[in-house]
């Protein structure tokens, strides 16, 4: 008998009930030809099989039992990386199936947007204080605490917003080029933004009315404006009136403020000189809208459309723009504003008349300076300049100029040697020419971005005195809007700077349209 018959045997009796009887010639001959170890291992396996049946069921459950396991320590913001791949043409944070790029086209958003429930800021425990701030108040509608039995609502937040807060946030500062040095400058500045609120929940260009510290210095009039401008920033890091956060009460008294002064036409400015009145109505009808579209609080859904509507009621029939009082001539500095606020509405899921996107059109053709519209002047018919030319290709490509568009690539590119070569401290034109270049996307951002990041960095102030989280206009140098924007307007805008990475998801997605330009030359006359 071959040494293999036992095993033979064995193996047999343990699979007799699954081999049919026509087949055990067959399989009698396969194991003979199997070597012993082969065998034996087979075997070994069954019995282990068998004995761990047993023992499982002989074993009664034990309730009293824990069990733990370390899964190791928890990467820091600094170590956080996008779970998918980047692709820089489009939205990795949607599954939305959206054939339309996130820019104004003619067409009025659907508002019954789809919302994304959002975590907490956890990437930024490194230098972030304790959530502290006090329980949201009724004033604009029902509370949605973190971790409130609320299934379905805590922390909800439009898809266009989603990317400033939580870990989204975090994989966008990593993926589009900022640090957790820029991170902290953030929230710096926006802890002296809120240290330098009014107590009636509004703000001032000349803080040395609220902070006797701080210099003084002379500054236009233009609370509505000091408002908006300092509540952008907080909205732009994901703080809301309608979660709990240490931000939470300083965001929701300057909501009220700008809500409660509201007159019935619509118009938010309050005071100020007259070169101020649609610069303060744009700056905060953008934060009153991004604040509804981060919340859907209902009840600062009627006063944004009515602040929209102010705008589309200001403007310029003859030439599409705005500028400093409803009516006027418009020029491109004032104009850019305005196109933001529409721009923040869109999103929010707001109503647009059709008929103010055409002008926003027509006032950038009158506006550019050449032939090509590559160029762009302060008014029609002027010389072009440089800043100018970034906040109007800025608002070339939130109406749907596609990246590729000859003109904005020669326009962005002229930019960004304007920027190569100034010396000039010049927050307003950073602030636009960063938006710029960040959509483009292109090797003048990946030349420009850690410059201007840098920069901002360097120059924040950084002691133990109350200007600490500030960026002073006259220091190290002279900004060229300093001396009438002052200390507030200059730490907002750069902080609004250093938000670019996760303000708003990618301008420019894979299923890219020609978007306004399009639709305008081909609108059939009423």
């Amino acid at each position: 008998m071959n040494l293999r018959d036992p095993w033979v045997g064995l193996l047999e009796r343990v699979g007799r009930l699954s081999i049919p009887v026509a087949d055990r010639g067959i399989q009698r001959e396969t194991l003979r030809s199997v070597p012993a170890w082969g065998a034996s291992v087979l075997l070994h396996a069954v019995a282990l099989m068998l004995l761990a049946i047993l023992i499982r069921q002989s074993e009664a459950p034990d309730p009293e039992r824990e069990f733990t396991a370390d899964l190791g320590p928890v990467p820091e913001i600094a170590d956080v990386t996008s779970l998918v791949e980047a692709d820089r043409a489009g939205d990795p944070f949607t599954n939305l199936d959206d054939p339309n790029p996130p820019s104004l086209g003619l067409e009025p958003s659907d508002p019954l947007m789809r919302l994304s429930s959002q975590p907490e800021i956890a990437g930024l425990v490194e230098f972030a204080p304790d959530l502290a701030g006090p329980k949201a108040s009724t004033e604009f509608g029902p509370s949605l605490l973190v971790g409130a039995d609320l299934p379905g609502l805590a922390d909800q937040i439009t898809a266009p917003f989603m990317g400033r807060s939580g870990l989204d946030r975090a994989e966008l500062v990593r993926r589009e080029g900022g640090t957790v040095q820029s991170e902290k400058a953030v929230e710096e500045g926006l802890a002296w933004i809120v240290r330098h609120q009014t107590a009636d929940g509004s703000w001032v260009l000349n803080v040395h009315e609220v902070c006797q510290v701080c210099p003084s210095q002379r500054t236009i009039d233009a609370r509505t404006g000091a408002t908006g401008m300092a509540l952008l920033p907080l909205l732009g890091a994901g703080y809301i009136h309608t979660v709990q956060s240490h931000h939470q009460d300083a965001v929701r008294r300057g909501l009220e403020w700008l809500v409660a002064n509201q007159r019935e036409n619509g118009d938010l400015h309050v005071g100020g000189s007259g070169t101020s009145h649609m610069y303060s109505h744009a700056i905060a009808t953008m934060a009153v809208c991004e604040a509804y579209g981060l919340s859907r609080d209902p009840k600062l859904r009627e006063p944004a459309q009515r602040a929209i509507g102010f705008i589309a009621a200001a403007q310029d029939e003859a030439t599409g723009g705005w500028r400093y009082n409803p009516g006027q001539r418009g020029d491109t500095s004032v104009f850019g504003w305005q196109l933001f606020a529409l721009r923040s509405a869109d999103l929010a899921g707001l109503t647009i008349p059709r008929s103010t996107l055409l002008g926003c059109s027509k006032f950038l053709n009158l506006a550019a300076a050449d032939s090509q519209k590559v160029t762009y002047a302060y008014q029609p018919g002027g010389p072009a300049t440089a800043v100018m030319t970034a906040e109007a290709l800025v608002s070339r490509q939130l109406l749907g100029w596609p990246r590729k568009h000859p003109s904005l690539v020669k326009g962005a590119s002229r930019v960004a040697a304007n920027l190569g070569a100034s010396e000039e401290r010049n927050i307003y034109y950073w602030y636009y020419a960063t938006q710029l270049l960040h959509n483009m996307k292109n090797k003048d951002w990946e030349r420009w971005n850690p410059r201007v990041r840098e920069a901002l960095i360097a120059t924040q102030t950084a002691d133990d005195s109350c200007e600490n989280g500030s960026w002073d206009p006259f220091s190290p140098s002279r900004d060229r809007w300093g001396a009438s924007g002052g200390r507030l307007f200059q730490t907002s805008l750069s902080v609004l700077t250093l938000e670019v990475y996760y303000r708003y998801l990618p301008l420019y997605r894979t299923a890219d349209q020609e978007g306004l330009e399009a639709s305008a030359r081909t609108e059939k006359p009423e």
